[in-house]
C-alpha cells in the first residue's frame, strides 16, 4: 500500500526551510553533553570538526561549558531567533523542546530523538503528540528518529555519526529513511570519488517526506542523481508524479525499496513505524515513472556510480577492452544477459587497434589487447579511444588489472575526456589507498573493482532501466 498523507494547511514554505536548514545562522543542540557516546555529544563535535562557521549553541539544564561552547540552559534562555534546532534528548524531553520551538519561531528542527511510531503502543502515543504538535508549528521537522543532515559545501554535519565525515561536494542527493544504510552507501560513493551534495536521514517522515525533499533536492540545478532508500512511500501520489517530472527533465532517480519480503515487511515496520506496501505495485510504480530500482544499497552505488558522470548513451551497444580475455568474456556474458549488445567492431575500427594490439589478441569485441599493453601504457588509452570513435558502439568499457605506471591510468582519463559516451573502468588490481586513482576521481569517471560490480552500473545506463541487481 502506498500511504497519502495530505499536507497540512498553512505550513511554513518548504523551500525557505531548506533554504535555512542547508546554510543557518545558528544551530541549536537540544540534549548537548560532554558525555562521550551520548548523541548530543557527537552532533556537537562533528558539526565542530567539519568547520562549520555559523554559532553553536549547546542547550543542557546544567549549564557551564561544552567542546568550548558557552552552555544555555534552555531553549528560551539563547535570546536570537533561531534557525535550526537538533533534538538529542529522550523522547518526552524532546516533545517539551517542540513546543517550546513553537513559541519561539524556530525555523527547522532535526529529530534525531526515536521512540515514536516504530517504538510500540507508547510510541504511537509519542507519534500522536507529535503530530499534534506538527499540525500547527510554524517550522519544519525532519525525522524524529533520524540521523541528520549532510551538507558538505556548507561545512554542515547535523549528525551523530561519522560516516559522513571528508565528503566531496557534487552531482548526488541521498534521501534516506534509514540513517545507517545512508552511511554505507555514501561510504561507499566516497571511496570512489563520487560527489555528494545532500544526504538527509527523512527517518519517519511525520512531516518532511521523501516526496518532499526529493522535489527539493531533485530541482537543485547541480544535482544530476537522486540516490532513496525508502521503507514507505509516503504520500505516494506527489512521490510518483515529482519522480516523472524530473526524469522527463533529465534527472536520474535510483532507489533501494525496502520491505520486498514478509519479513522484511516485518522488519521495516518495527524500525521506523511504516507499512512497506504491496511489492510489485511498487515495482510498477517505479517503471512507469523511471525510477531505477536497485536490488540492495551495493547495487544502488553501483548504478549511482555510472550515471553520476551525467553522460547518456544513445543506444544499448558496448564495446569492450580488456588486458585479460578472461574478464572481457565475463563482462561480455554480463552485459548481454542485462541486454546489451556486444556487436563486432567495424573494420576501421579493427584496423586502428591492430596497429596495438598483437596478433595473438583479439579486436573483433571484446577487444582482448594481452599483457603487451602493461609494457607500453599509452596503447591502453588509444586503444579505447579507437572503440569510442566506432559508430556501432554507445558505451565503452575498459578492463585493466594492477597498473605498473601511472601513465596506464592517465592515457584512460585522457581518452575519458576525447569522448562524451559513457565510459566505465573495472580496474580489478585497484587498492583503496592507491592515489594513481586521481586522474579517474577529479574526472568523475565510473570505476568499478569487478565485472559483477561494473554490471550494475551498466543496468543503470540501460535506456529502458527498470531495475538493477
Amino acid at each position: 500500500m502506498i500511504d497519502t498523507i495530505p499536507e497540512p494547511k498553512s505550513r511554513p514554505d518548504i523551500a525557505a526551510a531548506m533554504a535555512t536548514l542547508f546554510d543557518p545562522a545558528n544551530v541549536a543542540i537540544v540534549g548537548a553533553s560532554r558525555k562521550k557516546g551520548k548523541l548530543g555529544q557527537a552532533v556537537m563535535e562533528l558539526l565542530q570538526r567539519n568547520g562549520y562557521a555559523g554559532r553553536i549553541i549547546p542547550v543542557n539544564p546544567s549549564g557551564g561549558e561544552i567542546e568550548g561552547q558557552p552552555v544555555c540552559t534552555s531553549l528560551e534562555e539563547i535570546g536570537e531567533p533561531i534557525d535550526v534546532v537538533v533534538l538529542s534528548t529522550p523522547v518526552a524531553s524532546a516533545l517539551d523542546a517542540l513546543e517550546t520551538c513553537a513559541k519561539l519561531g524556530v525555523k527547522v528542527v532535526v529529530g534525531v530523538t526515536s521512540g515514536f511510531s516504530e517504538a510500540g503502543e507508547e510510541g504511537v502515543q509519542n507519534e500522536a503528540r507529535l503530530r499534534q504538535i506538527m499540525a500547527t508549528a510554524p517550522f519544519r521537522l525532519i525525522g524524529p528518529n533520524c540521523e541528520g543532515v549532510v551538507r558538505p559545501r556548507s561545512n554542515l554535519q547535523l549528525t551523530f555519526s561519522p560516516m559522513f565525515d571528508n565528503l566531496r561536494d557534487g552531482p548526488v542527493a541521498m534521501i534516506s529513511q534509514s540513517g545507517a544504510l545512508a552511511g554505507l552507501m555514501a561510504l561507499r560513493l566516497g571511496e570512489r570519488g563520487i560527489g555528494i551534495n545532500t544526504i538527509i536521514s527523512s527517518g519517519n517522515e511525520t512531516d518532511l517526506t521523501a516526496a518532499d525533499l526529493l522535489e527539493h533536492l531533485g530541482n537543485e540545478p547541480e544535482t544530476k542523481v537522486v540516490l532513496c532508500y525508502l521503507e514507505e512511500l509516503r504520500n505516494g501520489r506527489k512521490f510518483a508524479q515529482v519522480a516523472q517530472r524530473l526524469t522527463q527533465a533529465g534527472k536520474k532517480i535510483v532507489a533501494v525499496k525496502g520491505g520486498r519480503s514478509s519479513a522484511g515487511t516485518r522488519a521495516v515496520q518495527s524500525h521506523t513505524g511504516a507499512m512497506a506496501g504491496d511489492d510489485r505495485v511498487t515495482s510498477a510504480i517505479f517503471r512507469e515513472v523511471g525510477v531505477i530500482r536497485a536490488r540492495d544499497s551495493v547495487s544502488a552505488v553501483d548504478a549511482v556510480t555510472a550515471l553520476a558522470s551525467g553522460r547518456t548513451p544513445a543506444g544499448n551497444r558496448v564495446g569492450i577492452i580488456s588486458v585479460t580475455g578472461g574478464l572481457g568474456v565475463e563482462m561480455t556474458d554480463l552485459a548481454e544477459v542485462d541486454g546489451f549488445e556486444v556487436p563486432v567492431l567495424a573494420e576501421q575500427t579493427q584496423a586502428a587497434l591492430s596497429e596495438y594490439v598483437p596478433y595473438y589478441g583479439s579486436v573483433a569485441n571484446p577487444v582482448d589487447l594481452t599483457g603487451v599493453v602493461l609494457a607500453n601504457p599509452s596503447y591502453v588509452g588509444r586503444c579505447l579511444e579507437a572503440v569510442l570513435r566506432d559508430p556501432g558502439i554507445d558505451i565503452a568499457i575498459a578492463i585493466i588489472t594492477f597498473v605498473p605506471d601511472q601513465t596506464f591510468v592517465e592515457a584512460l582519463a585522457e581518452a575519458y575526456d576525447k569522448s562524451d559516451k559513457p565510459i566505465l573502468i573495472i580496474w580489478t588490481g585497484a587498492s583503496r589507498s592507491n592515489a594513481s586513482g586521481e586522474a579517474f576521481t577529479k574526472r568523475g569517471v565510473p570505476v568499478y573493482d569487478s565485472p559483477a560490480r561494473a554490471s550494475s552500473g551498466l543496468s543503470a545506463l540501460r535506456l529502458d532501466a527498470g531495475e538493477v541487481s
